[in-house]
């Protein structure tokens, strides 16, 4: 097999190529990886399409079990919850239109907090904040906070967050927030878009799986052939 690889014509074009092959094979298995990932989250939240009437109190009881996406109906009534702050989630996009998540906290008499993510809002909109109230009830799924990973920390005294950090929304409140935060499904408040959760997950992976594997056949031959390797029969 050595004796062979001395032998080729082009032994850097083997080298290089079948290492950039590699790289695409395994591009396309990352890829595929996603593709699985995504339809378990999905298949997650379509599993979970019955609606729970929950009080905040049970969010905050660690013996209730909640699972991620979880479909809930707060029990609270809205005239005991009053809006402590908003934020605006950076770098959100809907319909090819750049804008932010609208972020809210809210208190209930019994001093009790929640976080709830209302929707979508464009870049040149500020939202009128007594719109928020019309809501009757609150109505979502459960969401876990965001992890601090690498990438732009989120600045102390700004309304606008680059995650939904569960540790700097505590600290910067001072307050202490249940397991989850919600999502609204429906009525989000006036200019509000609601969010769609499954988009993010309904991404093309299983084409790009498919686009790279294909470069990888596509380079290997190349490759093969250049070094006289395989021969096409006439």
């Amino acid at each position: 097999f050595l004796e062979m690889l001395e032998k080729l014509p082009h032994k850097n074009l083997f080298y290089f190529g079948f290492i950039v092959v590699f790289i695409f094979i395994g591009l396309s298995y990352w890829q595929l990886m996603r593709h699985q990932e995504d339809q378990l989250i999905i298949e997650s939240i379509d599993s979970k399409d019955n609606i729970n009437q929950i009080s905040l109190s049970q969010l905050y009881d660690e013996k209730n079990k909640f699972e991620e996406f979880t479909k809930i109906q707060l029990t609270e009534n809205i005239k005991d919850i009053d809006l402590v702050r908003t934020w605006y989630l950076r770098s959100r996009v809907h319909n090819g239109e750049n804008g932010y998540h609208l972020i809210n906290l809210y208190r209930t008499n019994l001093e009790e907090y929640l976080l709830i993510n209302n929707g979508w809002v464009p870049l040149n909109e500020k939202v009128d904040k007594t719109s928020l109230y019309k809501n009757s009830f609150f109505k979502g799924r459960l969401l876990n906070y965001d992890i601090q990973g690498v990438g732009q920390d989120d600045i102390p005294d700004s309304e606008y967050l680059f995650r939904i950090d569960k540790s700097f929304i505590e600290s910067e409140a001072g307050v202490i927030l249940p397991e989850f935060y919600i999502v609204l499904i429906d009525d989000c408040g006036s200019g509000v878009e609601c969010i769609n959760l499954e988009e993010p997950y309904d991404a093309p992976h299983l084409s790009y799986a498919f686009q790279w594997a294909f470069f990888a056949l596509c380079l290997t031959i190349v490759v093969l052939r250049r070094n006289n390797l395989i021969t096409w029969r006439k």
